[in-house]
């Protein structure tokens, strides 16, 4: 009888100890305005000549608009001790708009990562912290004209008059003459880190407010726009090759994301 009073004892000691301990797992949701730092494309058109004279900037130039717009998150952490955590999340940008030459372009991109943070707990209710995670996204653009206010190109090679701008398709650089409209890119998956700072503040036991700054990248480029033409006549074939574009590629680009959000324990 004594032992097994014992082992009751033990047992009860035991579970209320696991009781007391704090919640290791969380999840956090946040919503980031991300921006693209300096992005810059590469253009190539179906002229023969083309980049040679005045036009030599719109061969590598750097994005009229750039690429900006929501970006919301979701990450399921666990706290490896009172200082590390380490967390695996789900990235998506619904509409990141930009310009490059004379299209915009509306990306969207879904991806995942994972990543490792360092709290600096104090015995205030605020604690900074630092962060840091490799991933993936794949993006997808939506590609439509530009137009003059968007576009240093247009307002430079077409007359002031001309306000709409249509969008061909020019297979091997043939522009066809009719209007495509609005063209969907290829799907391009690209690598991707981040690292920044930020700190949370305890709104209660489970919940906390979390205010963050990263500063990321794309790790490889990617080429939305082949095989199109823009005109400012939709019935009327472009045969100008300078506005013929061959491939327009966006090259490697770095971002800076400020990012509010909940992180919730259980």
């Amino acid at each position: 009888m004594k032992k097994l009073g014992l082992i009751a004892l033990l047992t009860t000691v035991s579970l209320s100890a696991f009781a007391a301990e704090p919640c290791k797992y969380y999840l956090s949701v946040d919503l980031g305005w991300p921006t693209v730092l300096n992005g810059q494309y590469d253009y190539d058109s179906y002229a023969t000549n083309f980049g040679q004279s005045d036009s030599s900037k719109l061969t590598k130039a750097t994005l009229e608009r750039q690429s900006r717009g929501l970006a919301p998150s979701i990450s399921l952490g666990y706290g490896f001790n009172e200082y590390l955590r380490g967390e695996i999340g789900l990235d998506m940008a619904p509409k990141l708009k930009s310009t490059a030459f004379t299209y915009n372009l509306e990306t969207r991109e879904v991806g995942g990562r994972i990543g490792l943070a360092y709290d600096f707990n104090n015995s205030s209710p605020v604690t900074p912290f630092v962060f840091g995670s490799i991933g993936f996204v794949t993006a997808k653009a939506k590609i439509k004209p530009s137009n003059r206010a968007d576009s240093t190109v247009l307002q430079a090679f077409f007359p002031s008059a001309k306000t709409q701008f249509y969008i061909q398709k020019a297979p091997s650089g043939t522009a066809t003459g009719a209007d495509a409209g609005d063209q969907n890119s290829e799907s391009k998956t690209l690598g991707t880190f981040k690292l920044g700072v930020g700190f949370s503040i305890k709104a209660s036991d489970m919940v906390a407010v979390e205010l963050k700054y990263g500063l990321g990248a794309r790790t490889n480029e990617w080429t939305p726009v082949k095989d199109l033409a823009i005109s400012d006549v939709a019935a009327t074939a472009q045969t100008n090759k300078d506005f013929v574009t061959k491939t327009l590629t966006l090259r490697r680009t770095m971002d800076h994301t400020a990012s509010v959000g909940l992180r919730i324990t259980f």
